[in-house]
């Protein structure tokens, strides 16, 4: 797929000890490729539809395969693409910047789901519910909440469903 200048080759779970295109960079993801999502365990049926969006991150601390990532606060260097998991319940969700859909070391560059469809570390989320970030039950995670600004998606399954400690949400983040 052509985007900006440059022919991205590379699958985007690949990681990058060097930023290999600017921090920011954002990447769509078509529909027929976001159907055939396979899970880190191997699960196929993720059912998740419709095109995605990916942005290109560097993480000061590592993540892990489905953290929800917000931009870390590093006194001097405060980009939003610059990131860390969540460890704060109802984060504001200007700081939140995506889902990592696989891990990315510390100090490694790669991408991460901005908009669309994505599997998510939950506790106790039930379908339909709106999601926010839960870090403060453990890191990464998310749960259900109705607090404006803290707002950064919808549940699509509940909490084990597609694969166990996870649920699939629709994410939206109009970055």
């Amino acid at each position: 797929m052509a985007y900006g200048n440059r022919v991205k080759t590379d699958a985007l779970s690949t990681t990058y000890s060097t930023a290999q295109y600017p921090l920011g960079t954002k990447f769509v993801e078509s529909a027929d490729e976001v159907v055939a999502a396979v899970h880190t365990d191997g699960t196929t049926s993720l059912n998740l539809k419709g095109d995605r969006t990916w942005v290109f991150v560097q993480a000061t601390v590592a993540l892990a395969a489905y953290d929800c990532v917000v931009q870390n606060d590093v006194t001097g260097s405060m980009t939003r693409f610059l990131v860390r998991p969540t460890t704060s319940a109802g984060d504001n969700s200007l700081r939140v910047q995506g889902i990592a859909q696989h891990a990315i070391a510390i100090t490694e560059y790669g991408w991460i789901v901005c908009d669309g469809q994505a599997v998510v570390k939950a506790a106790s989320i039930t379908g339909g519910q709106f999601i926010d970030t839960d870090g403060g039950t453990a890191s990464g995670n998310v749960d259900n909440n109705t607090t404006a600004g803290t707002l950064i998606g919808i549940a699509l399954t509940s909490t084990n469903t597609p694969v166990t400690g996870m649920c699939a949400m629709d994410v939206r983040l109009g970055q």
